[in-house]
């Protein structure tokens, strides 16, 4: 018994000396450097998951948000993002460069032009559409028409409010525009 009790206490006095090991922690990966700093070239840009378009959609970024480009892949771009990084098709960048002239010279621009309306006419037809800060053309009022034909201005008019711009941008901001449109036949 006396043997008992003693290996007892040298196994308790064994446990007592030996240290616990703190948990072990999580190493975060080195962060990546960015390859450049690009800026969001469309209204409205979808990050990926994979570089594929029907990995699942990890978040958007709006018309001339900046963002970091880690990598590319083809006709693909990995990004940085708030939760890890993402991929984007590498089309919808561009360079901060591009980014400074349109800012330094905003004028509107198609984002999806207008579908060309056939008709066996002579003369012009001039539109006049309000636009507002998303790029989505609001009213369209016809301001000229020299063919004549209130159906092909008529039918202009709907292609016109069919058609979406890129979101102008002042200062960062977005505004509401008019554009006129000239179509000749």
């Amino acid at each position: 018994m006396k043997t008992t009790i003693a290996l007892l206490v040298t196994l308790l006095a064994l446990a007592a000396c030996v240290q616990q090991r703190p948990a072990a922690q999580p190493v975060e990966p080195p962060a990546r450097t960015a390859i450049a700093i690009e800026y969001v070239a469309v209204p409205t840009m979808t990050v990926y998951a994979q570089p594929a378009a029907d990995a699942p959609i990890v978040t958007t970024y709006a018309i001339a948000e900046t963002v970091s480009v880690l990598a590319k892949q083809g006709e693909w771009s990995e990004i940085r993002t708030t939760d890890g990084t993402g991929w984007v098709h590498a089309k919808d960048l561009i360079s901060g460069q591009q980014q400074a002239e349109l800012d330094k010279n905003p004028v509107p621009r198609f984002f999806t032009e207008p579908a060309a309306v056939p008709a066996r006419a002579f003369g012009e037809i001039t539109l006049l559409a309000k636009v507002n800060t998303d790029g989505d053309v609001v009213e369209v009022e016809t301001l000229k028409n020299t063919t004549r034909n209130a159906k092909l201005a008529e039918a202009n008019a709907a292609a016109l409010r069919q058609a979406r711009f890129y979101p102008l941008l002042q200062k960062g901001q977005r505004m509401t525009f008019t554009y006129e449109h000239k179509v000749t036949y």
